[in-house]
Order: C-alpha cells, then sequence, then structure tokens
C-alpha cells in the first residue's frame, strides 16, 4: 500500500491490532486526543503521544504517522501492508 495520508478515524482503525487506543477527549490538551498503548488490561498507562484532531475527518501527515509508528515500535512495512 503506497504511504498517503490517513484521515483519524482511518488511522485509528489500522492501529487497532496493535494495541494503540485512543484516550477520551479529557485527556488532550485543545483539540487533541492522546494515543496510548497500554501494559496491561484496563490500564492507561504505557507510552503515550498526542495528536491534533479536529473531528473524524481530520488529515494526518506522513511525518506525524510516521512518529506515532516510532513511538509504539510499530514497523512502518507491517502497518503499510
Amino acid at each position: 500500500m503506497p504511504k498517503k495520508p490517513l484521515r483519524v478515524r482511518e488511522f485509528l482503525a489500522k492501529l487497532k491490532p496493535y494495541g494503540v487506543v485512543a484516550l477520551s477527549n479529557s485527556r488532550g490538551k485543545g483539540s487533541e486526543i492522546v494515543l496510548v498503548k497500554p501494559v496491561g488490561e484496563d490500564q492507561t498507562k504505557g507510552p503515550q503521544i498526542p495528536i491534533k484532531n479536529h473531528g473524524d475527518g481530520t488529515e494526518l501527515s506522513i511525518p506525524v504517522i510516521k512518529s506515532v509508528l516510532r513511538r509504539f515500535d510499530i514497523s512502518e512495512k507491517d502497518f503499510w501492508d
């Protein structure tokens, strides 16, 4: 699959198999959501990263996607295939 910007909704769906979830909007600052890869069940501890979110249709650029993948140790090759 070619690398292209993804909408927030699509990006979150692609991250789900890797165990990454979005915390409720109350955790982020302003129009951000916090992505977290919990270390255990029913926990919010673990690697986290905030991303901009102005609705499900917000487009995330390639550099933002790459930084999220690096933060959660997800291979770009696996993610884009």
